[in-house]
């Protein structure tokens, strides 16, 4: 009963966070011009930076770490948030400059460095909102997700009467930014103090330091595509292209935000239990897999007649990429079981290497939009990356329970091949959708039986302050 609680809580604050977020962006899309609502794309690629330089994981290191239910350690930890959001600042200024003439918007450069002070403003965000997810307390985060996206979502029509613009954009993220810091001081078990102590900012950094640097392809992974668009096509092609990978990324990361939030505490607690750690993560896969065959049918179905709906005739170019966009997130959706499972161990690095196979789409993408003039082909090319790193991550992700069993490569197979019957399906004939019935029974069996002992999976969670004194009693290494 708790289990299910609790993923109703982060299911629906997400589902809201999410629909904020489509709702902000079709409400632009409809108050600016294409070129406009480009031009307001070009922020979120840089808030994807800003993201980057100050994600050392401490959200998910205060999950993970058994020290974490110590005050001082949270502390001190907030010591080291306030460090590395200073020197996040610093890059980001000069990233700015950068980032305007790679993008051929240097008229941009000052609306850019306003977006530099978010991590001065997230430097004050209290880290106990998301410790208390280790005994299954969702609510407060759950508020605040409920919460500052739609805070941010109500500042647009003001902005917009003042700036009838793109900055209408930065004026939401700002909004939504403090908001959000604001309501990590609700509803939580600690008050926010603040310590130093070396030897926890230095096991801070080894925590992090590989989620920097994966942030970092995970930047050019993301925002690769939107950025050889504007820098080819202009912001105009930008605008529609961002509405088409907006509607298949909020869906799937709806999908893995939901996923992290619910299967890495339980994931991290049940460590010393190798059975239960890997009958979770099992599960996961599974579940995984299941939501990205989805994406993909939705997409197909459904994916231009929503587009419509919500972008009006002006945003219509985009309906032909909906399908492979959709596909390729498909694949990034179930890439986040193993690193999921990576980060409940500690193992940052795995998510790393899988990265970089798959930042070599990147160039290939270039070439070839250079060389077709086709978006449709750059994005076939990031598939076939995709696939590339999902595969690797089989080789380079490391469990307690030992190396990925077989069933992760198995169920990759039916999720390449239902991936396949929907490209075939796009671009060849309808009738090879049918074919899809086959996977999909497949794997939702798979997951039916691993879910049919339900007994099995409660007791992979533990209880509500279970091993907590002994936890309370480790010292710092």
């Amino acid at each position: 009963m708790r289990l299910l609680r609790s993923g109703s809580i982060v299911l629906f604050s997400n589902c809201v966070d999410v629909a904020a977020v489509l709702v902000r962006n079709v409400l632009l899309a409809r108050l600016l011009s294409v070129t406009e609502f480009g031009l307001a794309a070009t922020f979120a690629i840089l808030m994807t930076i800003v993201e980057t330089f100050q994600n050392v994981g401490l959200n998910r290191l205060v999950v993970q770490d058994p020290r974490a239910d110590d005050p001082a350690f949270v502390s001190n930890l907030h010591g080291a948030q306030i460090v590395v959001s200073f020197m996040a600042t610093i890059l980001l200024i000069l990233v700015a400059f950068i980032f305007a003439a790679a993008t051929n918007t240097i008229s941009q450069t000052g609306d850019y460095l306003i977006l530099t002070v978010v991590p001065l403003i997230n430097a004050f965000t209290n880290l106990d909102i998301f410790r208390m997810q280790r005994d299954g307390h969702f609510a407060p985060q759950a508020l605040r997700s409920l919460l500052s996206q739609p805070l941010g979502l109500l500042a647009i029509l003001p902005a917009y009467w003042f700036f009838h613009d793109h900055r209408v954009a930065l004026a939401a993220i700002l909004t939504q930014q403090v908001s959000a810091v604001a309501l990590s001081h609700v509803g939580v078990q600690q008050s926010y103090r603040v310590s130093f102590d070396g030897t926890i900012a230095r096991h801070a950094f080894r925590f992090g330091w590989p989620l920097v640097v994966n942030g970092l392809l995970m930047f050019f992974i993301l925002n690769g595509d939107r950025m050889i668009v504007l820098n080819r096509f202009g912001p105009e092609a930008l605008g529609w292209f961002s509405a088409a990978l907006m509607l298949t990324m909020i869906p799937s990361n709806l999908a893995a935000k939901s996923l992290q939030t619910l299967a890495l505490p339980a994931l991290a607690k049940t460590q010393a239990r190798p059975q239960d750690h890997a009958h979770l993560y099992t599960v996961l896969i599974a579940l995984s897999a299941l939501l990205a065959m989805t994406l993909t049918v939705g997409a197909l179905l459904l994916g231009a007649a929503v587009l419509d709906l919500l972008f009006g005739a002006r945003f219509h170019a985009a309906a032909a990429y909906i399908v492979p966009l959709a596909c390729l997130n498909a694949l990034r959706l179930f890439r986040a079981a193993p690193a999921i499972a990576a980060l409940a161990s500690a193992e940052t690095r795995s998510p790393l290497y899988t990265n970089i196979v798959r930042l070599a789409g990147v160039p290939a993408a270039l070439a070839i939009a250079a060389t077709t003039g086709r978006i449709d082909a750059m994005i076939l090319a990031g598939i076939g990356a995709e696939l590339a790193a999902a595969y690797c991550a089989g080789l380079f992700t490391n469990v307690p329970h030992g190396r990925m069993h077989d069933g992760y490569y198995a169920t990759l197979a039916l999720l390449a091949a239902s991936i396949t019957l929907v490209l075939l399906a796009h671009y060849v004939n309808g009738y090879y959708a049918l074919l899809l019935a086959a996977p999909f029974a497949i794997v939702g069996l798979r997951l039916a039986g691993l879910t049919a002992n339900r007994s099995s999976i409660l007791a992979a969670i533990p209880r509500l302050g279970q091993h907590k004194a002994a936890e309370q009693s480790k010292i710092y290494p």
